[in-house]
């Protein structure tokens, strides 16, 4: 799921309309990879904050500094319907791609 959200990103036609969409899309792929290396780690996780605190502890050397900083921007659009500029949410779907990139890598690894 996470591969046909980001594909479906990296196609969409991102505009000042539709970016504050596609930030938590974006968000979502990071987010399921995350959660794919707790599960494969034996741990079940139920929300966000979980998934850094557990991470942090089993990658010390991980920075989850912008994961933390994805997560609240992606909480301001879905649960107070905040609008994020277009530059700035093109360049968080940039790094969240980037760092999400970095994790797959760490999920095969324990596949």
């Amino acid at each position: 799921m996470s591969k046909i959200k980001e594909n479906t990103i990296k196609n969409a036609d991102l505009n000042k309309h539709n970016i504050s969409a596609y930030v938590p899309m974006a968000y979502d792929c990071l987010r399921e990879i995350l959660e794919g290396i707790c599960i494969m780690k034996g741990y079940k996780v139920t929300n966000h904050v979980c998934i850094e605190k557990i991470l942090k502890s089993k990658y010390p050397n991980i920075s989850f500094y912008e994961f933390n900083r994805f997560r609240k921007i992606r909480n301001r659009i879905n649960y107070y319907g905040q609008m994020i500029e277009f530059e700035q949410g093109k360049e968080m779907i940039e790094k969240i791609f980037v760092f999400k990139s970095k994790m797959e890598e760490l999920l095969l690894e324990l596949i």
